[in-house]
């Protein structure tokens, strides 16, 4: 049986930062320090690292020609920035604190709301009947795509739509007000609260960029000892560029004390009047309290005699099923209850529809235009699901990611066995097999020889394939989504067919 945690918000982190990562050894100084609410009121907190993510974004080429299957080719479009703050090891364990003891008041609270189960995203909730199996994104879209379907005989609109720029544009006033009536149902924080939630309105900030290069000739890394390599020591190296960190091991920019003498000058102070960091593990939690009132808003609109309809939220995403005469009414009163009620605002360009009907004799849903009700040919689109009425399946973009993930390793492997000094010239084909094959899908607890570890190999991309198809099989009537696994299957025999063969030249030149 395996040993409960004792305290599940002590979460240990790798990434380099400002000071060094915390170990198990630790423990009992993050239990005396951040569980004291009067040092957490005090507490000095170091400035995030900020990072820019941005992810790529392909878009059908309406101006293009078809190619042979008919589709349009796709184009690359301008990537969407994420700007993501860490925040440091010590502040990161505060900030996971205070996040459960919220999520513990949060959730307790929910249990006395009407839209209790709309609400899925950060929260773990069980699945009937299997103790300790808490739902995912397949079951929050199952979930959706049933109720649905167990409505076909009526004509639906199904209305997607997410929060523009949502954690940057969270009113402090209100997420102050919603913090405090959590808490204790007052109007104010108290002293240790109000210093976390300071620390996240009024952000400093180190451009992650700026911290390598002014570090980057003696970054801390952990290498094993020559003599003995079960032991590990921490020393510093330079590091030539920001991507080769991971490969070296590389576990703090700097210590804690040398950034607070000769760094301070790096440190930039957010002016924005509104938003919180995304990143931190308090910042899902707060996102859930925030929109308290409204959930409550329009959970009582779809429960309402004339619509009895359907609403779920994940983060910033929500959906909501209406009766297909309540389409435009629903509309403007989601609008109208994201700026009321939250002060935030949802782009139209941000909200899709869909319609859901009867069509010769089968249960059609596809999108529409907003305003003239003209089909666009495309399907119902939700957490990371595509739904048109007959069946559900895993977004393409999702297979699209993975075989790209699959191609670079390809060629990555490849490139070393060319090239690396060395007199092994064949191509290592068990890892390829384990990240990219059913070979490596299974999920297992790892064993250090007959003894059982805390660690779980927790599969690959076609772990969760499987995983989706079994809870859909139902739904599916059948393995349509484990069909669409085949093409990556032979999309990896036609890359290592192509390495082998650039390897086989390569020998004989």
């Amino acid at each position: 049986m395996k040993k409960k945690e004792e305290h599940p918000w002590i979460k240990f982190k790798k990434y380099p930062h400002i000071g060094f990562p915390l170990e198990r050894k630790d423990t009992s100084k993050l239990e005396g320090y951040i569980m004291d609410e009067n040092k957490v009121a005090k507490h000095s907190f170091l400035p995030f690292l900020h990072r820019t993510i941005f992810q790529r974004k392909f878009r059908a080429n309406t101006k293009g020609l078809l190619n042979k299957s008919k589709k349009r080719t796709r184009v690359k479009g301008k990537p969407k920035a994420r700007e993501i703050y860490f925040a440091s090891h010590f502040d990161a364990q505060i900030y996971s604190y205070y996040s459960y003891l919220l999520s513990k008041k949060y959730n307790d609270l929910l249990k006395t709301k009407s839209f209790d189960k709309s609400i899925v995203a950060y929260r773990k909730i069980e699945i009937k009947g299997k103790k300790n199996k808490n739902k995912c994104n397949i079951d929050f879209a199952l979930e959706t795509f049933q109720f649905i379907k167990d409505n076909q005989d009526k004509e639906l609109t199904v209305i997607v739509a997410d929060v523009t720029k949502f954690f940057d544009s969270l009113d402090h006033k209100i997420l102050k007000q919603k913090w405090a009536e959590v808490w204790d149902g007052s109007i104010t924080l108290p002293k240790d609260h109000f210093r976390v939630y300071k620390s996240l309105i009024d952000m400093r900030y180190v451009n992650e960029d700026l911290l390598f290069r002014n570090y980057k000739d003696e970054i801390w890394v952990k290498t094993k000892t020559a003599n003995d390599p079960k032991t590990n020591i921490k020393r510093q190296k330079p590091i030539k560029h920001k991507r080769f960190l991971k490969d070296n091991n590389a576990i703090a920019f700097c210590e804690k004390a040398d950034f607070l003498k000769n760094s301070l000058h790096l440190i930039s102070k957010s002016n924005a009047k509104k938003g919180i960091p995304q990143g931190t593990a308090l910042s899902a939690t707060l996102a859930n309290i925030y929109l308290l009132d409204f959930d409550q808003e329009v959970q009582d609109y779809v429960d309402g005699n004339s619509i009895k309809g359907f609403y779920q939220r994940y983060s910033d995403d929500l959906i909501i099923v209406v009766p297909r005469d309540k389409q435009e009414e629903a509309i403007k009163r989601i609008r109208f209850l994201v700026e009321d009620k939250a002060k935030l605002e949802i782009h139209p360009d941000k909200t899709k529809v869909y319609h859901f009907h009867q069509e010769d004799g089968k249960f059609k849903g596809i999108e529409v235009d907003e305003n003239t009700g003209k089909e666009k040919n495309k399907k119902l689109e939700y957490l990371g699901f595509e739904y048109d009425g007959q069946r559900a399946l895993i977004k393409t973009a999702g297979y699209s990611k993975f075989n790209r993930s699959m191609k670079r390793a390809f060629k990555r492997v490849t490139s070393l066995t060319i090239n690396a000094d060395t007199t092994d010239d064949k191509i290592h084909k068990s890892s390829l097999f384990k990240r990219f094959t059913y070979k490596g899908a299974k999920r297992r607890q790892i064993y250090n020889g007959k003894t059982k570890t805390t660690r779980y190999d927790w599969g690959n991309y076609l772990s969760y394939v499987e995983k989706a198809n079994a809870s859909f099989f139902e739904f599916n009537n059948g393995n349509q989504i484990k069909k669409q696994s085949r093409k990556s299957w032979r999309r990896f025999n036609e890359l290592m067919v192509g390495a082998i063969k650039k390897i086989e030249i390569f020998k004989n030149e």
